[in-house]
């Protein structure tokens, strides 16, 4: 998908004969056993000389690699496929999406350019997390997985930052995490905040109470 056009990249091969050969199409996992595919095109082979058939593994060899990356438009819920590669800048929060046909409720997914782990959470069939990139992750490619399974969820790439930049980015997680403890963090202080309250209280009691009987 390339925003938006389904496309594939083939390379004849060198020992291809003059002629017309049909191009097949079928499902995921290819046709079933014994049976053909539906021919969608004809591909037309020139012929060439014996020099350049004998140059030809070499030119084949020099090609560049396959660029599997997808790239869907902007809008679309991220991500589409496991190769819809999306650019997200440190510091920035992002939110996969996915079905709950495939994914569960409270599913967990990580990567090592995400601050932690993010889990799925929604209703009406739709499951999306939070995730925040990494202050100090650097420019490059991302994989995403599920916790407890092998396979390559999501891809995305990570921006190339300054050190000014990437200062504000640590500047403004330390603001937040100072401002609003997460988590179990949050749920002692709380606590902790209930108990000198109440603990506060029974005090200011309990010496009204003796300063009345005296």
């Amino acid at each position: 998908m390339n925003d938006p056009v389904i496309s594939a990249v083939a390379t004849v091969a060198c020992d291809t004969r003059p002629g017309v050969y049909p191009v097949e199409r079928s499902g995921p996992g290819g046709p079933a056993k014994g049976a053909k595919g539906d021919i969608w095109v004809t591909v037309k082979v020139a012929d060439i000389g014996e020099s350049e058939r004998t140059a030809c593994p070499g030119k084949v060899a020099a090609l560049p690699p396959e660029q599997p990356e997808e790239h869907w438009p902007a809008g679309d819920s991220w991500p589409q496929s496991p190769w819809d590669v999306r650019t997200f800048r440190p510091g920035e929060k992002v939110t996969p999406t996915g079905s709950d046909a495939d994914l569960g409720y409270g599913d967990t997914l990580t990567s090592p350019g995400f601050t932690e782990e993010a889990v799925m959470s929604g209703a009406k069939a739709v499951l999306v997390a939070t995730a925040v990139v990494r202050c100090d992750a650097q420019p490059g490619l991302f994989e995403v997985r599920w916790v407890g399974r092998s396979e390559v969820w999501a891809r995305y790439r990570v921006a190339p930052i300054d050190e000014v930049a990437r200062r504000d980015c640590r500047d403004q997680a330390a603001k937040l995490a100072g401002g609003q403890p997460a988590g179990r963090e949050a749920w002692l202080v709380g606590a902790a905040a209930a108990l000198a309250a109440a603990g506060a209280g029974t005090y200011a009691l309990s010496r009204r109470r003796r300063d009345t009987s005296l």
